[in-house]
């Protein structure tokens, strides 16, 4: 066997083992009608991660549940504590995280509604996904990740609008961009760049990574990089492969403190990044960062098989066990993606 085999070899056997482990301490804290229990709130990435590691029933089961007592007719999250979370910011995200859960368990209908519904939350011109609830909307806020998601999952449901339109928005935001490499502005206003006030650190937070400070946003790179690689490998627009190894350039070219578990926010879609350009690309560079990736995920868990949400941010948090859960299934969602990328490149 070469070296590169058995590192991959080993860096398979390690997701795996990370995966299992997470597998378990979710499936101990589901009903056995997919009630997420004290998940509330957390649930909507479970039927992804559960139908991607082999785990459909459970997944259908969570999905089933997220149907009757979350959704709207109209594939909406109902208005109260569905929706709660997600009133004035962010707020196509778990509509789209759920389509996506739906479609790989070949619930194509209830798919299709939702992503019919997410229309309503991205602006026609730019393409990006509008912060606020269409009932709720305050200003024409755009951010970076619930864009990316929106992006992916019009691909993954056949909705080339939605995924058009997040493609275009990408193009604006990183042409706008005026401090790269050192900082990335993850939000606009419209079509233009929202900078933060020097005196509002919260929404600087939010806005702009930072790439040499501790505790800043370091998933943003690499949730671009996914959507940007997958559209490529769908439409072949060399822009699209050019944008995503430029937005993973920007980890990759960071701090060392964007890998520092216990004391940042996680770099965890790096790794999600890096695994979909290994499959656009076949490049080694990709395949090494996957590998590293795998040890990054695995370092980082829990001898009970979760993950926190950055161990500095779980001390303030009201409902650890709750955001354990959705920590830990996007975390065994992202170990299934590299272990698939990896495992095609022995040769």
């Amino acid at each position: 066997m070469t070296k590169r085999n058995s590192e991959i070899t080993a860096a398979l056997l390690e997701a795996e083992c990370g995966i299992e482990a997470g597998y378990g301490w979710i499936a101990e804290r589901l009903g056995a009608d997919g009630d997420p229990g004290t998940a509330h709130g957390h649930y909507y990435r479970l039927p992804w991660a559960l139908s991607l590691v082999g785990r459909r029933a459970q997944a259908a089961s969570v999905l089933s549940w997220i149907e009757q007592n979350a959704l709207t007719d109209d594939g909406d999250l109902l208005a109260g504590p569905p929706r709660q979370a997600f009133q004035e910011r962010w707020s196509s995200y778990p509509l789209a995280i759920i389509a996506t859960g739906a479609w790989l368990l070949e619930r194509y209908g209830l798919a299709k509604k939702i992503t019919k519904r997410l229309h309503a939350f991205q602006d026609p011109g730019t393409g990006g996904a509008l912060a606020g609830h269409p009932d709720h909307r305050k200003d024409l806020r755009q951010d970076l990740f619930p864009t990316a998601q929106l992006g992916m999952t019009g691909l993954t449901t056949g909705d080339r609008r939605l995924a058009d339109r997040a493609f275009n928005w990408f193009s604006l935001l990183y042409d706008a961009q005026p401090d790269l490499p050192r900082k990335l502005y993850t939000a606009t206003t419209g079509a233009q760049l929202l900078r933060p006030p020097p005196d509002d650190e919260d929404l600087e937070w939010q806005v702009l990574t930072d790439f040499t400070k501790r505790r800043r946003a370091f998933y943003n790179p690499g949730i671009a990089a996914a959507f940007l690689g997958r559209y490529y490998m769908l439409t072949d627009d060399a822009d699209a492969l050019r944008l995503a190894r430029d937005f993973l350039a920007l980890t990759a070219g960071g701090s060392s403190v964007q890998f520092d578990y216990k004391d940042s926010v996680q770099v965890c879609k790096y790794g999600w990044g890096c695994a979909v350009l290994l499959d656009a690309t076949g490049l080694d560079t990709y395949l090494a960062e996957s590998i590293r990736m795998v040890h990054w995920f695995r370092s980082a868990q829990n001898d009970d098989g979760s993950w926190d949400n950055s161990p500095f941010l779980m001390a303030r948090a009201d409902s650890p066990d709750s955001v354990r859960m959705e920590v830990t299934a996007e975390f065994v969602q992202h170990l299934a993606t590299l272990a698939a990328s990896i495992g095609g490149r022995r040769v």
